[in-house]
């Protein structure tokens, strides 16, 4: 089991890999292709950061034939507090705070 300061390392690795992660959390369910698109990433990249949100277990990805889906888990309680991270922190800097 991956203890807590690997995890948050891993997962706030880079931008790249953050906006992956909103945008998951946001859609919850998408083909990588679109997700690609929506982040403005190439596919290699998009397949790494994938792989290390897998990792972590925080993400599925299912194959049908050549179409790739990835879902985040979330019925995962560690989704649940980065989602609340994120909504908390958005509504801070909306309110100017």
């Amino acid at each position: 089991m991956i203890n807590l300061g690997d995890f948050i390392e891993e997962l706030f690795a880079s931008r790249s890999r953050i906006r992956v992660l909103r945008a998951l959390l946001e859609i919850k369910e998408i083909n990588v292709t679109r997700l690609s698109k929506l982040v403005e990433m190439n596919h290699r990249s998009m397949g790494q950061h994938i792989a290390a949100l897998k990792e972590l277990g925080i993400v599925e990805e299912k194959q049908f034939g050549k179409i790739k889906i990835v879902r985040i888990r979330d019925e995962d309680p560690r989704v649940k507090v980065i989602k609340s991270m994120f909504d908390e922190l958005n509504q801070l800097i909306e309110n100017g705070d």
